[in-house]
C-alpha cells in the first residue's frame, strides 16, 4: 500500500500513520483539496484467509469461512467507527486487501461481507483498485489546482482590463484631441 501511494502522489498529499481527532491512527490519510483525509487502512485479517486456504476438510473449511466472515465484518465495523468522522474525514474509507487473489475470493464468496462494507461506507480495494483510486485523487487535485489557477488568471485579467481602461482614458484624448467625455 505504501509503495502504491508514494509512487502515485506528491508527499504533501498523504500522511502515513495520520492521527485523527479521536486519537485513532489509520495506516494512511490521503488529502483531497478540501484537506479532509480519505482514510486507507491496511490491517486486513490475513490469518483468517490463510486458515480458510489451509483448511483440508469440509468442516475445517466451514469453520474457517465463518471466522473469515466474522473477522472481516469486525474490521469493517472498526474502520467505520474509528475512521469515519463527520466533518473531519471523507465520507468513506478504504480497506486495503494486500492481494488480488484474496480480493477476488472475498468478492466471489462473501457478497454479504462486501455489501455490509458498502453500507458502512468502507470500500474494499485490491492493489490495482488502490492504484485506480490514486489516479482519481491525482485528477481531483489537478482539477483543484486548475480552478485555483483560473481564479488567479481571472483576477489578473480584471486588473489588466482596469489598466487598459485607464490607458484609454489618458491616451485617447491626447491622440484625438477630443475630450473623453465627448467621445
Amino acid at each position: 500500500m505504501e509503495v502504491i501511494i508514494q509512487d502515485g502522489l506528491p508527499k504533501d498529499c498523504y500522511a502515513f500513520q495520520y492521527t485523527l481527532s479521536n486519537r485513532s491512527r489509520p495506516d494512511c490519510g490521503i488529502f483531497l483539496p478540501d484537506q479532509r483525509p480519505l482514510v486507507d487502512d491496511a490491517k486486513f485479517p490475513l490469518e483468517a484467509v490463510n486458515a480458510f486456504r489451509d483448511a483440508r476438510s469440509d468442516e475445517e473449511r466451514k469453520v474457517a469461512s465463518a471466522r473469515l466472515r466474522v473477522d472481516v465484518n469486525r474490521h469493517v465495523a472498526d474502520i467505520a467507527t474509528k475512521y469515519l468522522i463527520p466533518g473531519e474525514t471523507q465520507d468513506m474509507a478504504l480497506m486495503f486487501v494486500p492481494s488480488e487473489s484474496v480480493y477476488a475470493e472475498l468478492y466471489d464468496g462473501y457478497d454479504d461481507v462486501v455489501q455490509r462494507a458498502y453500507r458502512a461506507k468502507v470500500v474494499i480495494v485490491s492493489p490495482s483498485l488502490l492504484m485506480l483510486a490514486i489516479n482519481v485523487v491525482q485528477q481531483i487535485q489537478k482539477d483543484a489546482r486548475m480552478r485555483e489557477a483560473a481564479g488567479v488568471i481571472q483576477t489578473e485579467v480584471g486588473h489588466l482590463n482596469g489598466d487598459l481602461g485607464r490607458l484609454r482614458d489618458r491616451v485617447l484624448p491626447k491622440l484625438t484631441g477630443i475630450p473623453l467625455d465627448e467621445v
